[in-house]
Order: structure tokens, then sequence, then C-alpha cells
């Protein structure tokens, strides 16, 4: 009897394992076709988690080929999706300002804007303003060419 339930037993086991390899490839094959804009990173993570914990039960240092490459394919979707995301918000995320000769002296004055930021008697003022705040700017001579 002992023999017929390891026999039986290690036939489900191979059948489990195959099913679970047709389910990760099955996923393999679902990442490759997504487009890097579309998955989030909770969907990696999740993922990556589900093979990690369906592998959890095989033998030690037991890795396959396959998982190798998967884990790689979204890594390298990851980095890339987050380094699109960091840089899209940098560009966003500071205004580019130009310092340039007013009426009344210098002025600070956003990108495009109609009037300006703030005005100050020398242009020394305003750009210790601007370094104090921390500002993107451009810097102007009094003829309204741009300096390097």
């Amino acid at each position: 009897m002992g023999f017929l339930k390891k026999l039986f037993g290690k036939k489900k086991k191979e059948e489990k394992r195959e099913a679970q390899v047709k389910s990760e490839k099955a996923t393999a094959d679902k990442i490759k076709e997504e487009d890097a804009r579309d998955i989030t990173l909770e969907e990696v993570e999740k993922e990556l988690n589900d093979i990690s914990v369906a592998h959890a039960n095989d033998k030690p240092g037991a890795t396959r080929p396959e998982e190798k490459a998967e884990a790689k394919v979204v890594t390298e979707r990851v980095e890339k999706e987050v380094e699109l995301k960091e840089e899209k918000e940098k560009e966003e995320a500071k205004p580019v300002y130009h310092i340039k000769k007013h009426d009344d002296g210098w002025q600070i004055i956003a990108d495009g804007a109609d009037r300006a930021l703030r005005v100050f008697g020398t242009q020394k003022e305003a750009i210790d303003h601007a370094k104090e705040k921390d500002l993107e700017y451009l810097l102007y001579r009094a003829d309204g060419t741009l300096r390097k």
C-alpha cells in the first residue's frame, strides 16, 4: 500500500508542477505582450511575489532559467517605468525662470508668463533670490541676449 501512495503521490506532484509551469509561461507571455507604460509597480511586485511563493517548496538552489529570464524582464520593465516617471516629474516639477532687465531694475519672470514674479534693484539680488528659492533660471544681459 505504501508503494502505491508514493507512486500516485509523485504523479500528482508532477502534474501539479506541470500545471504551474504552464501558468508561469502564460504569465510571462502576457507580460511580454503588455506595454511597459500599462503595467504598474504593484502588479509587478505581486507577480514576483507569486513566483517566489510558488517556488518556495522547490529544492534549495534549484532555479530554472525561465524564472531568471522572467524576473529579468519584469525588473527591466519596472526600472524603465520608474526612470521615465522620475524624468517626467522632474521636467514638470521645476519651471524655468528668466532673469531679465526691467524698467525698474531686474525681474524674475516664469517661462511664458506675462508678469514678473518679482523685481529687484540689481541683477545680483535677483540671482541671489533665485538661488535662495532653488529656482532654475536663465540669465540675460542688459541688452536682452542670453548669458552662458
